[in-house]
């Protein structure tokens, strides 16, 4: 809990002022008890206007919020306390100020009278669409004479953040399983299971007879397999691209598709990172935003990639995709995944996939130049034109799929999930 402190107030009193002259000249013109009626109420609003003042600057507000982190489309919710009306009763409505990148917010407002001595306590809740740290410092409290001849706004302040975490995609499977141990011969994952570690069951999928949890099928009424640790790890390295590349000309129109092409990248990197973790994997993440950002999964929890990635940020003048995988090339080996997210690829990343591939085991792409569909949405009729780099690139790498070089275009009449389920299938 946080006492908020007044920062400034600020009064409009206009209408009063012009009252009060009205209600004085009419006194000096025509003495009588109307303008003296009126001389006086003058007088009273001016009293309640510099009482009601000093009650807002003699307020304790102090606020509380149930959590400091949350995954974004969650709620929030925040409890304001205001006390400390000492002389008069005072009607207020309260407006919190929340603030955040690329994100605009209209809390709901909250009014009530402030009794003499008495305490209010008000609730707001709100989600967050966006990643990244939100400000709660600010509260505005507005205050109306009930004749409306003058009003306070009072902006209190106590420094207060939170983190939005990425939302997490549903994601069912995705090719890191798959592992080639020795360059140019392939091993599935299944044969270093260890049939002593036994995780749990799944729903059957073609799996060898053996593999089915009979007592399990018959209780549920259908058939069940069983699942198993395995005696060794998948490694894979993830690219998260945030920048423009050079390659792109019309670069004020893709830094506007970039901003939305940001959130769902990142996404999807937390949705990769989860999904290894929960298939007993190493994961590697390397952002290349501002700054090129590495991360370990060795002795951290997936939520800490989580907490970076909420905070990243990519630019349309930082470092190069194709200069850091060529940094990295010594960093693979025989039994390591290289995955690439980015929204725009040319030919010219190539070479530097082709020196990947010969220094690890296999190299998928991911590309997300627009927007892609939801999973819970109907199809519709696409009107999308890649740019020819991309088309190029697509092209070109469709004759790289035998050399474990996997491109995959995420188009706008796509959900992510339908390409990694073809990724898993290829």
């Amino acid at each position: 809990m946080k006492r908020l402190e007044l920062e400034e107030i600020k009064s409009r009193k206009r209408p009063l002022i012009v009252a009060t002259v009205a209600s004085v000249c009419w006194s000096l013109l025509s003495f009588n008890a109307y303008s003296v009626t009126f001389v006086l109420l003058s007088a009273i609003v001016w009293l309640y206007y510099y009482l009601s003042r000093t009650t807002l600057k003699t307020l304790t507000i102090t606020r509380s919020i149930d959590r400091e982190r949350l995954f974004s489309g969650e709620t929030l919710t925040l409890k304001y306390s205001v006390e400390g009306s000492r002389f008069i009763s005072l009607s207020t409505t309260v407006f919190p100020v929340i603030r955040g990148d690329r994100e605009y917010f209209v809390p709901k407002e909250s009014s009530f009278v402030l009794s003499s001595n008495g305490k209010r306590e008000v609730e707001t809740k709100m989600t967050f669409r966006r990643r990244g740290k939100k400000d709660l410092s600010g509260l505005v409290l507005a205050s109306k004479d009930p004749l409306r001849f003058f009003s306070h706004t009072a902006k209190y302040s106590a420094p207060e953040f939170i983190l939005v975490l990425p939302k997490v995609m549903n994601i069912d499977c995705f090719p890191l399983r798959l592992r080639e141990l020795l360059p140019g011969s392939r091993s599935d994952f299944e044969l270093m299971e260890d049939p002593v570690d036994f995780r749990g069951i799944k729903e059957y999928e073609r799996e060898p007879l053996n593999r089915i949890h009979w007592n399990a099928s018959a209780k549920i009424g259908k058939l069940m397999i069983k699942e198993f640790g395995y005696t060794a790890v998948s490694n894979t390295i993830l690219y998260l691209d945030l920048n423009l590349s050079r390659e792109i000309f019309a670069r004020d129109v893709w830094e506007k598709i970039r901003i939305d092409y940001e959130e769902i990248a990142v996404q999807l990197s937390l949705s990769l990172v989860r999904f290894t973790y929960g298939s007993g994997g190493r994961i590697g993440l390397v952002i290349v935003g501002d700054d090129v950002f590495r991360l370990s999964s060795l002795g951290r929890n997936w939520t800490d990639f989580a907490e970076v990635l909420a905070d990243t940020r990519g630019s349309d003048q930082g470092p190069q995709l194709s200069e850091i995988i060529e940094e990295d090339l010594e960093r693979f080996d025989p039994a390591t995944t290289v995955v690439i997210i980015s929204m725009y690829l040319g030919e010219d990343i190539l070479p530097q996939l082709l020196k990947a591939k010969s220094h690890c085991s296999r190299v998928v792409v991911i590309i997300i130049p627009f927007n892609p569909r939801d999973p819970w949405t109907k199809r519709t009729i696409s009107y999308q034109m890649l740019p020819r780099t991309i088309e190029s690139l697509k092209r070109r790498a469709a004759l790289l799929e035998e050399e474990q070089i996997v491109v995959r275009v995420v188009g706008d009449n796509q959900s992510i999930q339908e390409v990694l389920v073809d990724l898993e299938n290829r």
